[in-house]
């Protein structure tokens, strides 16, 4: 269904009329992303009637007058004529007009008086971003309503985006989504101003497009076996023709692909395909066998998903497949993946050995040679590699482009290999990763990129050299959908972050200011429920923060939100509501354990769930501590201090607030303030034995009076068997007591599961003293 026409209104009642055309004379102008510039004048409005109609004096601005007249939602004429009277009037005129080259392909000036709105761009794209302006110069609330009778301030408007490439990233291999859906995701990006929609059509448990040439690619490697309480990703099989078991999945036909790559043309976004290589594939290796690595006696290696490098059908395929999708993509870029090449079968596979041997290649020069192949096979057909950073691995083509998606200390490590780089950082730009640290949260991946800090990301901060910057193509989001099998959930994990993404790829740099995008926010919201989106209220979700007061050995307790809206809270345990609870305007102080409950009203609604919190109020709150073995790399959160700090992680363990120990113990000594009884001690925990992260097998308590000769006083024994690999998250506070002991200083061991051939954490957030 086209996203437009989602839902369409029969009727405009006039009081509903008369709000919309106050609101448009009365409030600011909330337009996202915020153009370059923007004067408003006290002039008289233009208002829509019906004799007003759209003027244009090419067929090139056809598209852009046909967008605008979805968008008006009435039967409004569009008329062609070679040149403009003077004394036009009621008209939306479109004119070419050469002074606004400065402007480039992409930027447009909008106009708007009493008698006219003219849009004047050098190109039929500038046209449909003037059109998508006026789009929001509308009230909210006439979303898919008629426009007949309301106005548009008047007003000139001058405006260019930042980057050229402005991107969006979906993922249909891990869930496949229906063609009507991958219209409305391509119109979401039009409407925020976004020009590249990056398919994500093949994975390793998912083949989502047709290739004539090898039918199997989709007859078996589109479909897999529903297995009940398993990922995806857990104990895959692709389902075959005559299997009774259930089957899940899907595929685009070559007419289809056709049809949205049209369908986006017309909204002026490139779609970028992604057909992996040379991992990611397991799925074409249940296809094809044959292409696996083979050991001693031709004998296959595991499916890990890595094409045989040394086998001369594993490019033979890829380049039947890669000569069908360049018919169907008319894209500058084909997009390879690249990522997350296991190097184990290479390096035992007889055929993959004999390459490496005859070139003294190593594994890593093997997957450039392997990328290498495919980087000049698209240039001899006219057309860019790009791939995901890893490709840097070994010696790349210079001509490769690469698109990085580490975390933002490595974006400069990764420009400085001189490729044309386009930026999807994942500790900002991940979609998939959560939008707020709620337990109410739907189960999301790791990371955490709420709104305030995709919108506060800066792709080129002034530390990075200039020779590194030009190198920049753009910026672009990435949602992949191992936690998201329907479309609605996947609007709940773009919106509004998309609003942000819009923001930080059009907005001129050093122009950004939160509380202007906050006030924006409001209209956006607004939008999005008309339309209707299934965006998520994250951003209103109260976020209870804790602090450790060092003077008074409390807790103050902030409770904040990023969108505006009112909190109510109570510390006694029943459930806030407009009519039970304090309203919060500043912080609390705790001195003793309590539970917090907050909730966020609007217009005296509730907005979102009840968040809940316990505070602990423990003997060692900012008491000295080390560290003896240091723990990982982003899983630092501020070292040995957040053992003692009571701020507790919640079930992000991606979050920053915990610290993760990998193939280690966790030694850690307190010192307290003065000599202090003691007879408890709690160990709070996270696990997630999908992503590595294991309780702990046990947890020793010890003491001492000097801080140097430590008697054990418990041992808690949490050793277990046949413990299950899923993605369930657990918190605990493992609690070992024992008789009371007057000590100043104490260690606590917690010893890490010891698992053959592969890496394992301990998660710990807080050591509590009772």
């Amino acid at each position: 269904m086209n996203f437009i026409n989602k839902t369409v209104a029969l009727f405009v009642l006039a009081g509903t009329l008369m709000a919309c055309q106050s609101e448009t004379n009365n409030t600011k102008l909330h337009i996202i992303p915020e153009p370059v510039s923007l004067k408003k004048t006290d002039n008289p409005a233009f208002r829509f009637n019906d004799e007003t109609k759209i003027f244009i004096t090419d067929t090139s601005m056809f598209q852009a007058a046909k967008r605008l007249k979805n968008i008006l939602s009435y039967d409004i004429t569009i008329e062609t004529k070679t040149a403009i009277a003077k004394d036009m009037t009621n008209r939306v005129l479109f004119k070419y007009h050469m002074e606004t080259d400065s402007l480039g392909k992409e930027g447009y000036l909008l106009k708007s008086n009493q008698k006219n709105i003219t849009v004047e761009a050098t190109t039929p794209v500038g046209f449909f971003y003037g059109v998508e302006t006026i789009r929001q110069l509308f009230p909210p609330a006439s979303v898919n309503q008629s426009k007949l009778g309301l106005e548009i301030p008047s007003l000139q408007i001058t405006d260019k985006p930042r980057f050229k490439w402005r991107g969006m990233h979906l993922d249909v291999s891990r869930h496949f989504m229906p063609v009507s859906f991958v219209k409305e995701f391509i119109d979401y990006l039009a409407m925020h101003k976004l020009n590249t929609f990056h398919w994500h059509l093949v994975d390793g448990i998912g083949w989502r497009i047709e290739i004539k040439s090898h039918p199997e690619l989709t007859d078996i490697g589109a479909w897999r076996v529903v297995k009940e309480g398993k990922k995806p990703w857990e104990d895959f099989e692709v389902w075959r023709p005559g299997d009774d078991r259930k089957k899940y999945g899907g595929f685009y036909t070559q007419e289809e692909i056709k049809q949205v790559v049209a369908y986006a043309k017309e909204r002026n976004i490139t779609v970028i395909p992604e057909i992996e290589l040379p991992g990611h594939s397991e799925v074409v290796f249940q296809c094809y066998p044959e292409l696996l690595c083979v050991g001693k006696n031709n004998a296959p290696l595991a499916n890990n998903g890595v094409y045989c490098a040394g086998n001369p059908n594993s490019y033979k395929l890829l380049e039947a497949i890669i000569d069908e999708v360049i018919t169907l993509f008319p894209s500058e870029y084909i997009h390879i993946g690249g990522d997350e090449v296991s190097k184990r079968n290479w390096n035992t596979c007889i055929r993959c050995k004999k390459v490496m041997n005859s070139q003294n290649y190593d594994a890593f020069e093997l997957q450039s040679h392997f990328v290498n192949h495919f980087d000049q096979y698209l240039k001899d057909k006219g057309r860019k590699l790009i791939g995901w950073h890893e490709i840097l691995e070994g010696e790349l083509s210079p001509t490769a482009t690469i698109m990085y998606w580490g975390a933002e200390n490595g974006v400069e490590k990764a420009l400085s290999e001189g490729h044309p780089t386009v930026l999807t950082t994942g500790s900002h730009l991940y979609f998939d990763h959560y939008q707020s640290l709620s337990k109410n949260e739907p189960k999301a991946f790791g990371g955490f990129a709420p709104l305030k800090k995709v919108y506060q990301y800066e792709p080129l901060p002034d530390s990075l050299e200039n020779k590194y910057k030009s190198k920049v193509l753009g910026i672009q989001a990435n949602i992949w959908t191992e936690y998201m099998s329907t479309p609605e959930h996947i609007e709940y994990m773009a919106f509004p972050r998309i609003a942000a993404l819009s923001e930080i790829a059009w907005q001129e740099k050093g122009k950004k200011d939160w509380k202007r995008f906050q006030e924006k926010m409001e209209s956006q919201i607004m939008r999005y429920e008309k339309f209707p989106i299934n965006f998520s209220k994250s951003a209103y979700r109260p976020i209870i923060e804790s602090t450790l007061d060092k003077e008074t050995k409390g807790i103050l307790v902030s409770l904040i939100t990023e969108l505006p809206c009112e909190v109510i809270y109570t510390t006694d345990g029943s459930n806030p509501s407009l009519q039970n609870g304090n309203v919060y305007n500043q912080p609390i102080v705790l001195q003793n354990n309590t539970i917090i409950k907050a909730i966020a009203l609007k217009n005296e609604m509730p907005i979102s769930e009840i968040e809940e919190k316990e505070i602990i109020v423990h003997k060692a709150l900012g008491a000295k501590t080390s560290l003896i073995n240091q723990p990982f790399g982003k899983y630092s959160a501020s070292g040995a201090t957040s053992l003692t700090d009571g701020i507790f992680g919640g079930n992000k363990w991606g979050n920053g607030k915990w610290l993760g120990f990998l193939n280690k113990d966790l030694e850690s000594t307190i010192q307290l303030d003065t000599t202090t009884t003691v007879q408890k001690i709690g160990l709070s925990c996270i696990e997630e034995t999908a992503a590595g992260i294991y309780f702990p097998t046990s947890i020793e308590v010890s003491y001492s009076q000097n801080g140097k000769v430590f008697t054990s006083v418990q041992k808690l024994d949490l050793s277990r068997k046949n413990i299950e690999v899923n993605s369930e998250v657990k918190t605990r506070i493992f609690w070992v007591d024992f008789p009371a002991v007057e000590t100043k200083y104490l260690k606590v061991t917690a010893r890490y599961s010891k698992i053959q051939d592969k890496g394992t954490f301990i998660f710990t957030d807080e050591i509590i003293v009772k």
